[in-house]
């Protein structure tokens, strides 16, 4: 038997989908493999196919080889992953596991069953993720320069189009109509030829714009706001982009002016707020208050919602919407954090208006990694 311990931390997942995991070994596996720590140090437990390869590139203090563990769990007439895990800590005489809130229910059940107390972790697993290193800050920083890059493609396109005598946009070179996708093939296809995998890319147009995660599918039509947000993941890194524009290709109406104008002054707001030591709900309460003052209130209208209905921020990182948040819920920011400061406002049968960008939390302020202009009007 090695040095014991009673108690130990417990990952059974695959990196490419599972945030922690990534964080912890510093890889990307694609099938599911376990991560204990044991006195502070982390062990990676990987089959054959992956484990030399984990010896050179992981994060981990040590990587083992499965089989052994595989093979006592065997003898034990039992099988699986949670199987070999239970093999490994029965050597270092682990009696209780602190997992991940949402490892899986089955691995939990029978660990618990071969003798193991299994606690699910109060809040993060890794708490200390929100806290960017300037490693993990040049990761973002290059996959906002993609996301920046890519918004670009979205306003040449637009720029090339002309408008049709139904005001719907024609593509610059086949003359067809363009529907959204059109418009999202343009941003997606520089992101993945890039390195970087687009998720649900919004592209909507219009009354489309009125509900913020409809990503659009109709028609790009002339003089109505067109909400572009754009959100890849680096696929090198495991880390995200995150931006959002609304353009009106042509003349933008007075009422949409105004929503845009309103909107980007409460995103000046935001940003000048955020700094270490920030209350996020105070951030937020300055924002709606100020779309308050504008004629722009929250509120259900024939049962739908108007207005700024949704948070005005939340951390990037190896997650898409991950911790802080910038919101009505509690919850003070500190320096190297990443967040959004997206507010927007929304108007069922006009659609919305939504100015994202993606920030680092500094002593004093904030670096924006965004570093984009912001227009309206495209002619």
């Amino acid at each position: 038997m090695t040095d014991s311990t009673a108690s130990a931390r417990l990952i059974i997942a695959d990196s490419e989908h599972d945030a922690d995991m990534l964080y912890v070994s510093g890889m990307f596996v694609p099938d599911a493999f376990i991560a204990i720590a044991l006195n502070g140090q982390w062990h990676g437990l990987f089959s054959p196919l992956e484990v030399d390869r984990a010896r050179k590139n992981s994060k981990f203090s040590q990587v083992h080889l499965d089989a052994p563990y595989r093979l006592s769990a065997e003898t034990n007439n039992r099988s699986g992953l949670a199987a070999v895990a239970a093999a490994f800590l029965e050597e270092h005489a682990v009696t209780t596991l602190e997992v991940p809130p949402h490892f899986p229910f089955a691995y939990a059940e029978q660990l618990k069953t071969w003798g193991f107390e299994v606690k699910a972790s109060d809040g993060a697993f890794f708490p200390e993720r929100a806290i960017k290193s300037e490693t993990e800050i040049r990761h973002l920083a290059h996959a906002e320069k993609l996301t920046r890059q890519s918004m670009q493609q979205a306003e040449h396109y637009l720029a090339a189009c002309s408008i049709g005598s139904d005001g719907i946009l024609r593509d610059g070179l086949s003359g067809k109509k363009v529907k959204a996708a059109d418009l999202r093939r343009a941003i997606e296809t520089f992101l993945i030829g890039n390195g970087a995998m687009p998720a649900h890319t919004i592209v909507a147009c219009g009354r489309e714009g009125a509900d913020p995660h409809n990503i659009g599918a109709g028609f790009i039509r002339a003089h109505q706001p067109i909400i572009i947000d754009i959100f890849p993941r680096v696929l090198a890194t495991g880390y995200w982009g995150d931006m959002t524009r609304t353009y009106v290709k042509g003349r933008a109406t007075p009422e949409v002016k105004k929503i845009y104008n309103t909107v980007r002054e409460g995103q000046d707001i935001g940003l000048s707020m955020v700094k270490d030591g920030a209350d996020g709900t105070l951030i937020h309460r300055a924002i709606t208050d100020h779309f308050d003052q504008q004629g722009f209130p929250t509120k259900m209208v024939r049962g739908k919602q108007t207005g700024f209905f949704h948070g005005t921020g939340h951390g990037v990182g190896l997650q898409i919407h991950e911790a802080p948040g910038i919101s009505t819920r509690p919850g003070v920011l500190k320096t190297g954090q990443v967040v959004t400061v997206e507010p927007g406002l929304y108007y069922p049968g006009l659609g919305g208006v939504r100015i994202e960008d993606m920030v680092v939390v500094r002593d004093n302020g904030c670096d924006n990694l965004t570093k984009h202009k912001r227009q309206l009007e495209i002619a």
